[in-house]
């Protein structure tokens, strides 16, 4: 029997080495996606969807070795900043700062504040994987606010319903149910968001922050948690539509002007 682990390429440095997790992130059966559009494996293993490449330190999870990452980003990651940033940090949580890390160094060089906060977003998903949930709060404080601020200054890509949906899902996990509901009320009827908003509301209702890929395999949560009983076959069609969530759809150029943002509405 074939026990060898899967052999992953970094898609910053070109590195290959070993993983040892279950699955190396391109033969994964699907299971749908969690409300915040996080790509969710059926029989994940919590400890094992994270891999990290020894060369350059780049962490995501296994699917995302497998996507280009842009050029901007790779050099950000290859820079000496990057590692001065998270490199005084415990080793245990360096992989977790180091997302925090390259949104704070991509800020400072102008990329659209949306792409910031959905960048922040994917690195609370690392964070959580690894059980740095003080990191992971970080992350998502930071996804709040660059997502904030691109819908302040019409900086959306034209998609301003998916920004209002995120920071309502974003505003639950941070317990902030009042500011959470505001957001799903901006949001207004827009049929793009109209079923997981739903959701959504419902959660918000009872004041649930629990992200729903958390403390169970998704395909046991409806056994162990009642809370999600039923949701889970209409969950899997989350996201709705193209949602452009992936670093390899992150534009290289740098932040754009606000009246070409306002042109795409």
């Amino acid at each position: 029997m074939n026990t060898s682990s899967p052999v992953l390429a970094c898609p910053v440095c070109y590195n290959h080495f070993s993983h040892p997790g279950k699955a190396d992130g391109r033969n994964c059966e699907v299971f749908g996606y969690g409300l915040d559009f996080r790509f969710i494996p059926r029989d994940c293993n919590r400890s094992s969807d994270v891999a990290v490449c020894p060369n350059c330190l780049y962490s995501a999870l296994t699917e995302d070795f497998h996507r280009r990452v842009p050029g901007q980003v790779a050099e950000t990651i290859r820079s000496d900043k990057y590692i001065k940033l998270f490199g005084r940090f415990p080793e245990e949580e360096r992989l977790s700062r180091s997302w925090l890390a390259l949104v704070t160094l991509l800020n400072v060089r102008g990329v659209n504040p949306r792409d910031l906060g959905i960048m922040s977003l994917k690195g609370s998903w690392v964070a959580r994987e690894l059980g740095h949930l003080e990191a992971e709060q970080e992350l998502l404080c930071k996804a709040d606010r660059y997502l904030d601020d691109a819908l302040r200054r019409g900086l959306t890509k034209g998609d301003p319903g998916m920004v209002m949906y995120l920071l309502g899902e974003l505003s639950r996990r941070r317990g902030a149910f009042l500011r959470g509901r505001e957001m799903l009320t901006f949001l207004g009827n827009n049929p793009r968001y109209r079923y997981p908003a739903l959701l959504l509301t419902v959660l918000i209702e009872e004041e649930d922050s629990t992200p729903y890929w958390s403390h169970h395999a998704p395909d046991q949560m409806e056994k162990h948690s009642p809370r999600f009983k039923g949701l889970f076959p209409p969950l899997r069609s989350i996201p709705p539509g193209k949602t452009e969530f992936y670093p390899d759809e992150l534009e290289e150029t740098t932040v754009h002007s606000e009246e070409d943002d306002n042109t795409r509405y």
